[in-house]
C-alpha cells in the first residue's frame, strides 16, 4: 500500500530551532512528491508564517494551520474549513488585557493585530515573516474572525 498522504508539523520537525529545513528533509520532501503523496503542513502558525517553508518545499495544496483552526490553500487563497474563535471570548480577553495591562496579539487568517508594540514585534516580523498590524483590537475581535489569540 503507497502512501497518499503525508503530514508534516512544522517547528522542531522540519524547521529547525534557527529556522532552516536541512536539505536531506527537503530531498525527501521532494521524493514523495515526486512519487505522487500529498504533502501538507499541519502547524500552529499562521499561513504567512508559512510562506517561506511552502516556496522551499514546492507545496501546492491545503495546509492545517492555527492547529486545526484553518484549512487553507496559501497559493489559492481557499478556505476549506475556519472555525473562528467566539467573538464574546475575544472580546472578554481583550478586556482582561486592558484590565491588567497584559499584551494580546490576536490572528484572522492573514494578519496579526495587537494595539500596542512590543519586543516581539522584530521576533515575529524576523522568524516568521509576520509583520505585526496595530489597530483597536476591541474593533478587531468585534469584526473579523479571531481564529488565535496570544499572550506575552
Amino acid at each position: 500500500m503507497q502512501c497518499e498522504l503525508l503530514v508534516i508539523d512544522v517547528d522542531g520537525t522540519i524547521v529547525d530551532g534557527s529556522g532552516n529545513i536541512c536539505e536531506r528533509d527537503i530531498k525527501a520532501i521532494n521524493q514523495a512528491i515526486e512519487k505522487g503523496v500529498t504533502v501538507a503542513l499541519s502547524t500552529g502558525r499562521v499561513p504567512l508564517a508559512c510562506k517561506k517553508i511552502i516556496e522551499i518545499l514546492n507545496l501546492n495544496g491545503n495546509h492545517i494551520f492555527f492547529d486545526g483552526a484553518l484549512v487553507y490553500n496559501p497559493r489559492l487563497e481557499n478556505k476549506i474549513h475556519c472555525q473562528p474563535i467566539n467573538r464574546d471570548a475575544v472580546l472578554k480577553a481583550v478586556e482582561y488585557s486592558r484590565s491588567t495591562d497584559t499584551y494580546l496579539e490576536l490572528y484572522t487568517h492573514d494578519r496579526f493585530y495587537a494595539d500596542r508594540s512590543n519586543w516581539t514585534d522584530e521576533v515575529h516580523k524576523t522568524f516568521f515573516g509576520v509583520s505585526i498590524l496595530l489597530e483597536d483590537l476591541e474593533n478587531i475581535g468585534r469584526t473579523e474572525d479571531v481564529l488565535k489569540m496570544e499572550t506575552i
